[in-house]
């Protein structure tokens, strides 16, 4: 016997009026959290995403050789986006789901059928592909009533939050600002860039600390019941609404928990929040408890009608990546090896004037000296631990563990630059760790290519020869917008960045993940840095076959000798593109027939 799926019947906004025909009672908030998709904004699905994105994926795959089909690469990525909607499903029923990291949605889920080689190099950018994969899926369209309740909130000085699970919360904060919304946000809290998922009450309660205000303070706005709900009623909010959307009458299962209020749009908000804000302005308070809503459950679907959309391991049927043994493959430092830099005198002031309206937004304000004096105390902070980590690395004591962690950008802005600064504001300054380092990339230098990288990198293009990057920086994506202005993201395979492995060079891990995207023997890759510890040592630890270190960057020719003598180097270059000598003696090694054993060669 088969059971329909039962569809959840919410009470309308009538029903919740009481008989007087007032507004429900709600207890006024000092804050609203806002879920980002069904409450600011409602999506329209684009048919084409998959072909689209497959295209991206094609173009991506081909700077290493390989040669996928379009139409194979898009049957995974649907089966992939299938699939991750089950997990995300199982995950909003436990009690603390964690978020998948950025690599393993790529790698485990949207290109699980493609070539291994191909996968770990794509997981690598999986940051890039989820960004552009937001904007694929779906159109994002404001939703009625949103200009007017946060225009509401910013006469009122309510602060405001976003809270939502988000595979790229990048994306919606660029949807945000295509909108012109993002100036009314204190703080904007993202699965992915914080670890844990709704139902997690933790997403809310960061949102809560971010904006200064005790959860019992704060009303927070959704659209699902097994999601935000749940959630907020974990965390412990003031009150609990709902605006309908596509997903909010159709859980996935039974939910115990009801709203304290549901609507139709967001514009059925201002009424009740008026109400609740003048009455406790008049100070006769809430009448009562909230008013609930009534809200049965739901049996299980007898199916989801994505699962017929998965299809079995095999189905991209994507070519083979030919082999390239033999072949040589090239990784690049980026800073001192592609790019020189001129420092930014006014850096501290531009990120301090980012950082003072923050603070503004959040309703903690401090005046751009303070906050200048904060991001330069805090970055000779973040240098002083580092030297310090250095010196530990000479010690065989140490805990080999954690000795080349990369610092969490949480830590570097919330507990290094914060420091000293209004708790609310640190706590501000950590949820939003990733775009403060972005711009402190941007601005702390003026890039310029060195001469000869770009020759070298479309070189190797053009020979079929892939190149890769191994760099320590706090912005990857920084490094990803340096190397889209110069014109050669395109030409790059494996990129492995500090900040998104979580270990620096000279740890082994961020080697062995661009390592992992080429299909190569480390003995025949080439690495091309220019310090003799981080890049030399670091290389030949890794087992790179040929370590060559530059003149004219971060170490002296001196210590450049001594790594060369000490075995940490194999050469000491002049420019990056003296590499290309090295590499067409390989390339003719590689092309030279091998003679079997036991054979005889033939006479002339």
């Amino acid at each position: 016997m088969t059971t329909a799926p039962r569809t959840l019947h919410l009470a309308s906004p009538a029903d919740l009026l009481p008989a007087a025909g007032g507004a429900p009672q709600l207890p006024a908030p000092a804050a609203l959290l806002l879920d980002f998709g069904g409450v600011v904004v409602t999506t329209v699905s684009r048919a084409t995403w998959s072909q689209e994105l497959a295209e991206d994926v094609v173009a991506r795959a081909a700077t290493l050789g390989a040669r996928l089909d379009a139409g194979s690469v898009a049957e995974s990525l649907r089966a992939g986006r299938s699939a991750l909607s089950m997990w995300k499903n199982a995950a909003s029923r436990r009690l603390a789901p964690r978020e998948l990291a950025p690599a393993e949605i790529v790698g485990d889920f949207l290109l699980a059928d493609l070539p291994d080689p191909v996968r770990r190099t794509l997981a690598l950018d999986a940051g890039e592909l989820l960004a552009t994969m937001a904007t694929l899926v779906s159109e994002h369209h404001q939703r009625p009533g949103i200009d007017e309740l946060l225009a509401e909130c910013a006469a009122r000085r309510i602060p405001l939050g976003i809270v939502s699970n988000a595979h790229s919360g990048r994306a919606h904060r660029a949807i945000l600002a295509d909108l012109g919304l993002d100036r009314f946000f204190g703080v904007q809290v993202y699965s992915d860039e914080v670890g844990i998922r709704k139902p997690h009450p933790g997403m809310i309660r960061l949102a809560a600390e971010g904006l200064g205000v005790a959860l019992p303070q704060a009303w927070y706005v959704g659209d699902t019941l097994d999601r935000d709900v749940v959630a907020a009623r974990r965390a412990g909010v003031g009150a609990v609404v709902i605006t309908r959307d596509r997903r909010t009458d159709t859980p996935p299962f039974r939910i115990a928990e009801a709203p304290d209020l549901v609507l139709e749009t967001p514009e059925g908000l201002i009424a009740p929040l008026r109400a609740a804000l003048d009455s406790a302005a008049s100070g006769r308070g809430a009448a009562g408890g909230p008013t609930t809503a009534t809200a049965p459950g739901t049996e299980p679907p007898a199916g989801d009608p994505s699962a017929a959309a998965l299809s079995s391991a095999d189905s991209a049927g994507a070519a083979p990546v030919p082999s390239r043994r033999g072949r040589p493959a090239v990784l690049l430092d980026h800073g001192g090896v592609i790019t020189l830099s001129t420092p930014n005198p006014a850096r501290d002031e531009e990120v301090g004037a980012l950082i003072v309206a923050l603070s503004e937004r959040i309703g903690h304000p401090i005046d751009l000296e303070t906050a200048a004096r904060a991001v330069a105390e805090g970055w000779e902070r973040h240098r002083a631990r580092k030297r310090a980590r250095d010196t530990r690395d000479l010690d065989a004591s140490a805990d080999p563990s954690h000795r080349h962690d990369e610092i969490d950008p949480a830590v570097l802005w919330g507990d290094l630059v914060g420091e000293g600064l209004p708790e609310p504001l640190r706590a501000a300054l950590r949820l939003d760790g990733a775009q403060f380092s972005l711009a402190l990339h941007r601005a702390k230098s003026v890039p310029a290519p060195r001469p000869g990288a770009l020759e070298l990198i479309r070189w190797c293009r053009e020979q079929g020869i892939v190149v890769g990057i191994v760099s320590n920086t706090i912005s990857g994506r920084g490094v990803r917008e340096i190397l889209a202005r110069y014109g050669v993201l395109a030409d790059l395979g494996p990129s492995a960045y500090s900040d998104e492995i979580g270990v620096r060079k000279p740890g082994r891990e961020i080697f062995e993940a661009a390592l992992g995207g080429l299909d190569a023997d480390p003995a025949d890759v080439l690495y091309v840095g220019d310090k003799s510890v981080n890049d030399g040592r670091g290389g030949k630890d890794a087992g790179i076959g040929t370590v060559c270190l530059l003149r004219g960057g971060k170490d002296s020719d001196e210590e450049l000798a001594q790594a060369l003598a000490g075995g940490f180097a194999d050469h000491v270059l002049d420019s990056p593109d003296a590499l290309i000598a090295l590499l067409v003696e390989r390339v003719r090694e590689a092309a030279r027939p091998s003679v079997a054993a036991g054979a005889h060669p033939a006479a002339p």
